[in-house]
């Protein structure tokens, strides 16, 4: 760090006293988080490492410290802490928890709570409304059941962001609802569910991040037990994208700014694209009057002139302003708008200009291709073509459901026909697709004849039987003995596992693919991407097995049959965190997730930007997560008017913050007709249209 050139900004957050509680506030790309590395290093100076505390709204942005405290030398007296919200929160449960138990009322024999993951929830969730189901619950909207669960567990985690009563929620969804009377009942009924779902979790003591943060706000961070040992633990308190934080959050920082803690906040402009998720950027700019000193950081020189220029004047077209002389009007350059007819167009030309890109010389990891929403159409078609000039690429979908991978619906079916007392219900056609996907060189005719000859549907026997015992020499000619044998050495595998003591479904997974077909003969071997999926199948088959333990299914193991059955009906699993990083080929990612990553590349692609993706809020009928924050008032209706102005505003922080991200080009793609035939022309497009017309009657 020592010939890192700082700007003045910088150096004046720097050089700050210590003990003066401070609050950096600017736009993102401003040098704020260099900064406060820097002044970590000041801290290391003077206070033991174990008495640091660094807290981010998410994982993903605390990337920068964690590279700093890698390639520095290990402070005096340890490793600072860094961790989020709920990572601190579920430390304190843990040292709390003989108080916390009889105080919140948790009735379950266990010793300690069962922390669950977004995924055991869902599925706790289904138990408790699965009755209420059979009953009639929700017949005046049609959702699906995994759709359902998270929205009434949204709710859920709204009311104990803000601080509100679990018995609000109806109340507000009512009251932020554009059409109440379709609805019916569903608001009430997402009440008694909430409820019913709180006492379960009571009974068995779980806690899902709903209780987790109510106990956090009414006890951790209000009793003076806890409090006194935080404050005794921690001395240093930095604090990065406030913004993105919510109020909880917010509340322990005023407690740091109360005591003779070091503190130190960082707040983006025209950030807060985690409101859906319960983030306050209002609520956080207000502890800016309780920090000692403020300093405000203008941006570094990472865009062009003329991308900045750019920047002004599209945020103008999107907020229907007029553009100031400060801005030019013609479209620069460096911004590239194609038109195309057709998505598979647009997909060919995207790869093209990438592929001009990286001959002229800019690195793949400086290139990102952005859309509002990653289908898997989309990302396999991009993948692949850039696969085939050699160009490496990654993507990252946190909402993405894993188990869609087909690597993982092969390993989930070579599974169940590894259980016949599971009595599974494998089609030829599921089996086909699995071998093809585990062995290579297997195409889907011959994929076709071994599964036809192979595939024995007995539930006491091995499912896959032997190619090596075939009568029929022509079909084996057909199928190659080269597949015959890597067939044999899977049916052989099988058998031998049929014949020993079942084993629970993550240990089976992690023998199968390391003894099996993660070895050269088969597909998966150095397949690092899917031995990751893996690595999150099995975590999450760990984290079913142990909160089951708290609801007396302990030592069962046909809960791996009950978690594929779950699976199955799209419960689980669902987003998975993962600390991976784009930085390692062309990311291809939603433009959100991009901007949670707090990266800058040189180029941006910008796919569709008809589309009302870049414009609209996904489509909750049972949830709004702006009726819950606290500016909110109960007397308030929700209309048209309102969902078109956070509609607006959204796009808009996600425009700025798009292009803040990019040093030196866009290229802006329109698809005429999109896949199902209609016409785009979103907001997005129409600002763009705009700018045009304006470029043409003011040169």
């Amino acid at each position: 760090m020592q010939n890192f050139q700082y700007t003045q900004d910088q150096q004046e957050i720097i050089n700050c006293p210590l003990d003066t509680s401070l609050f950096i506030e600017g736009p993102a790309t401003s040098g704020k988080t260099s900064a406060a590395i820097a002044r970590l290093g000041r801290i290391h100076e003077i206070m033991p490492g174990h008495q640091v505390m660094i807290i981010v709204p998410q994982k993903s942005l605390a990337q920068p410290y964690q590279e700093y405290l890698t390639g520095e030398s290990t402070p005096l007296g340890g490793v600072p802490k860094i961790t989020t919200l709920s990572g601190l929160s579920q430390e304190l449960m843990g040292v709390f928890w003989p108080v916390i138990k009889p105080l919140f009322g948790f009735n379950g024999a266990g010793m300690k709570p069962e922390f669950l993951s977004l995924e055991s929830a869902q599925y706790c969730m289904q138990t408790v409304v699965s009755p209420l189901l059979e009953q009639g619950f929700f017949q005046s909207v049609k959702i699906e059941q995994n759709r359902l669960f998270s929205q009434i567990l949204d709710n859920l985690n709204k009311t104990a962001i803000h601080n509100l009563p679990l018995g609000e929620i109806s109340q507000r969804l009512f009251a932020g609802s554009t059409e109440p009377s379709a609805v019916g009942s569903a608001f009430d009924q997402v009440q008694e569910c909430a409820q019913r779902f709180r006492s379960f979790c009571l009974e068995h003591n779980l806690i899902d991040y709903s209780l987790l943060t109510k106990i956090t706000n009414d006890y951790l961070f209000q009793a003076e037990l806890p409090l006194r040992y935080l404050q005794a633990r921690y001395r240093v308190l930095i604090a990065d994208n406030i913004e993105e934080d919510t109020p909880v959050a917010h509340q322990l920082f005023r407690i740091f700014l109360d005591s003779d803690a070091l503190v130190t906040l960082l707040f983006d402009y025209h950030a807060g694209f985690r409101t859906f998720l319960g983030a306050d950027p209002i609520n956080a700019y207000h502890l800016k009057p309780l920090c000692q000193t403020a300093i405000q950081t203008t941006l570094i020189k990472n865009e062009s002139d003329t991308l900045a220029a750019f920047r002004d004047d599209l945020n103008a077209c999107i907020d229907h302003r007029s553009i100031t002389m400060k801005t030019g009007h013609e479209i620069p350059a460096n911004v590239h708008i194609l038109v195309h007819r057709f998505l598979p167009e647009m997909i060919d030309n995207v790869v093209e200009n990438i592929d001009q890109l990286v001959r002229s010389g800019v690195s793949a990891d400086q290139i990102a291709v952005l859309s509002p929403y990653l289908s898997d159409v989309l990302k396999f078609a991009l993948t692949e073509k850039l696969k085939r000039l050699g160009i490496p690429s990654q993507t990252l979908r946190p909402s993405r459901k894993y188990v869609a991978s087909s690597s993982i619906k092969a390993l989930l079916c070579i599974a169940e026909i590894a259980h016949p007392t599971w009595n599974p219900t494998i089609s030829d056609y599921d089996l086909r697709d699995s071998l093809m996907r585990l062995i290579p060189d297997l195409d889907i005719i011959r994929a076709e004849y071994a599964v036809k000859a192979l595939h024995a549907k007995q539930s006491d026997a091995n499912p896959i039987r032997s190619f090596s015992d075939l009568t029929n020499f022509d079909l084996q000619e057909k199928i190659t003995f080269a597949i015959g044998i890597k067939l044999d050495q899977l049916s052989q595998w099988i058998t031998e596992y049929i014949n020993r003591v079942e084993l629970p479904l993550d240990i089976f997974i992690q023998r199968l693919f390391s003894e099996l077909l993660s070895q050269p003969d088969f597909k998966l071997h150095n397949d690092l991407n899917v031995a990751g999926e893996i690595a999150k199948m099995v975590w999450s088959i760990k984290q079913f097995r142990s909160f089951s333990a708290n609801l007396d299914h302990a030592g069962d193991w046909n809960l791996g049959k009950e978690y594929i059955q779950t699976i199955k009906k799209g419960l689980l699993p669902s987003a998975f965190y993962t600390d991976k990083t784009l930085d390692q080929g062309i990311a291809i990612s939603p433009a959100h997730t991009f901007l949670m990553g707090n990266r800058r590349v040189r180029y941006q692609f910008w796919l569709d930007i008809g589309s009302l993706g870049w414009w609209e809020r996904l489509y909750q009928p049972l949830t709004n997560p702006y009726v819950f924050q606290k500016q909110w008032k109960n007397s308030d209706s929700w209309d048209e008017e309102k969902e078109y102005a956070i509609n607006q505003n959204m796009m808009g922080k996600l425009i700025n913050g798009l292009l803040l991200r990019c040093k030196d080009g866009v290229y802006a793609t329109v698809v005429q007709t999109n896949e199902f035939g209609a016409q785009n022309n979103g907001p997005l497009l129409k600002a763009f249209q705009k700018l045009i017309k304006r470029s043409i009657h003011n040169p």
